[in-house]
């Protein structure tokens, strides 16, 4: 009776119960796929998806710091602060515009980018109440931090969050204030 009374509303909004049906089935199949998907680890999830950016390639690690250890930093960052990359890769991750993901969705994303692309020995954040503080250290040098600092900066001065970030050749603190 109740799967009776769904499917004929179901037909008046979608004008059969023949396409009622087809999209019923849609949305199902398109949940096992998102299950599928959510079953593999945050970072393969992340690594998944960001194979959709059409990376280049992989460097060694110690071959990428040599990389920033020569690169032009003024015109690099400057590039960084244009194309909002890591805003890009949490679109990407999360399938939606930054300003529909919640502070702690984008903390959580952070975590999970920078695992999946390997360029911290250590990443973690803590809820301090009134803002978070997201900790980083690395390997890489200062041209990495002033290169994170900038991706951070862009990422939450693009969703209206307010930060202060401290940095060293090997260090990155980041605090990042709640608009709550």
């Amino acid at each position: 009776m109740k799967h009776s009374a769904l499917l004929k509303k179901q037909a008046e909004k979608y004008g059969s119960q023949q396409k009622a049906l087809e999209h019923a089935l849609e949305c199902q199949e398109n949940e096992n796929n998102s299950k599928t998907i959510s079953n593999l680890s945050p970072e393969v999830e992340m690594a998944n998806r960001i194979i959709q950016l059409k990376l280049v390639c992989l460097v060694e690690k110690q071959g990428f710091k040599h990389l920033l250890d020569n690169l032009n930093m003024e015109r690099y960052l400057a590039i960084l602060n244009n194309e909002k990359l890591l805003q890009y890769d949490l679109e990407v991750y999360y399938q939606k515009p930054l300003k529909e993901c919640s502070l702690k969705e984008i903390m959580d994303a952070i975590v999970v980018n920078a695992k999946a692309g390997n360029w911290f020995e250590s990443l973690k954040y803590i809820d301090d109440g009134d803002h978070y503080t997201l900790t980083m250290t690395h390997d890489m040098g200062l041209n990495c931090s002033k290169i994170n600092e900038v991706l951070f900066e862009t990422l939450f001065k693009s969703y209206g969050a307010k930060i202060n970030s401290t940095i060293s050749d090997r260090t990155l603190f980041v605090k990042i204030y709640k608009n709550e």
